[in-house]
């Protein structure tokens, strides 16, 4: 960055960091996106302590180009079986074989899964009964 004090002055303007969010992710309205995996992490709920892995998509074509798209496999006592199948699936869905080493830990599986970083997909928004979200992901022919 050339000119570093410039961006941050033009950056801070009407900017409150007491109040004022760091990100501006928009929601986007449910439909079907063509995305670009960005990458995938490791979280842990504050509030649970359960574990989720997020897979953070970009969504590169239309109206909501440039806007990100955050799907997670959540790891609760309930959830945990089917985030392991579903991650399964949509590893081989994406033409990779997901070994059982990658599940040592949530970290190395979050590494391992970031192999499908800059893979593409479409990614389907629906939100449902009590506005719970969704998301189907299809990976895109190489």
């Amino acid at each position: 960055m050339d000119d570093l004090l410039n961006i941050a002055t033009k950056t801070m303007e009407g900017f409150n960091p007491a109040t004022d969010p760091v990100d501006n992710f928009e929601e986007v309205a449910d439909g079907t996106y063509t995305c670009l995996l960005e990458d995938v992490k490791h979280y842990v709920s504050k509030e649970s302590g359960n574990h989720r892995l997020t897979f953070r998509y970009s969504i590169t074509e239309g109206d909501c180009a440039d806007q990100m798209i955050f799907v997670s496999y959540f790891f609760s006592e309930k959830t945990i079986e089917r985030s392991i199948k579903a991650l399964n699936k949509l590893a081989f869905e994406f033409g990779f074989e997901l070994p059982v080493e990658a599940f040592s830990d949530y970290d190395t599986l979050a590494e391992t899964l970031n192999n499908l970083a800059g893979n593409q997909a479409t990614v389907e928004k629906k939100t449902g009964k009590n506005e719970f979200v969704n998301y189907k992901v299809t990976p895109m022919p190489f």
